[in-house]
């Protein structure tokens, strides 16, 4: 991707989250509470991911190295389901009086958009770089199975109540309670729908809105003209 695009792309990022925080004051300021304080946490962790995918794509570009590249983008895994998990928070809605859960509603739904469009530009870095260690079909696997493992993730994490955390606060734990799920119908159900979700999203995301280099190329080509 041209560092111009990237640059560009992050700081519209940064402008929804901007946005995010602005609504959140407004809101502290109304009802004078931190009901929603949670919601600036996740979307701080849904930021994690995307920062771990430039760290790996910079090692990639600097060095060239799949063994350095592959343990930060392990860690990307551990995180990823960060970012759309905070499409789940909707529930919080439930129960509130009418007079402020119109507002909760746009304020929730857009720290969820602005997390899933976190994670997705976060899985189009992964993407590409699985392309650039492997194969184009072997990438797209890896995309699918990165979305299927997301959607296990959110399943642990809002019906579980567990987080990334975990894995180094009391991994033994974790492990147990992962072990436990996976018989469960519903963990099935959830990672399915949510897998399904994310992979599809991201397929439209990459075939409609990833600029082509072939038009970028041509493009600049104009430009120097």
């Amino acid at each position: 991707m041209h560092p111009l695009n990237l640059q560009r792309s992050t700081q519209g990022l940064l402008a929804f989250t901007a946005l995010c925080i602005m609504l959140m004051s407004v809101r502290v300021v109304i009802k004078d509470e931190w009901r929603f304080g949670f919601l600036v946490w996740n979307l701080f962790l849904a930021w994690v991911p995307f920062w771990l995918t430039s760290i790996a794509a910079h090692i990639h570009a600097r060095t060239g190295s799949k063994l350095l590249v592959i343990p930060v983008l392990s860690v990307w895994l551990l995180f990823f389901p960060n970012a759309p998990y905070i499409i789940t928070d909707l529930l919080h809605i439930r129960n509130y009086g009418q007079n402020i859960i119109w507002f909760d509603s746009v304020l929730i739904f857009l720290f969820a958009f602005t997390g899933l469009i976190i994670g997705v530009q976060s899985l189009q870095k992964a993407h590409e770089l699985f392309r650039r260690q492997f194969n184009p079909v072997w990438a797209w696997l890896l995309v699918l199975g990165c979305t299927l493992l997301s959607g296990f993730g959110i399943y642990l994490g809002r019906y579980c109540r567990l987080n990334s955390w975990d894995l180094f606060n009391d991994p033994f734990r974790l492990a147990g309670r992962v072990v436990n799920q996976l018989d469960n119908p519903l963990s099935l159900k959830v990672t399915l729908m949510f897998g399904f979700i994310l992979f599809v999203m991201y397929t439209i995301f990459h075939r409609f809105y990833t600029p082509d280099q072939t038009s970028v190329l041509r493009q600049t080509s104009n430009l120097q003209q």
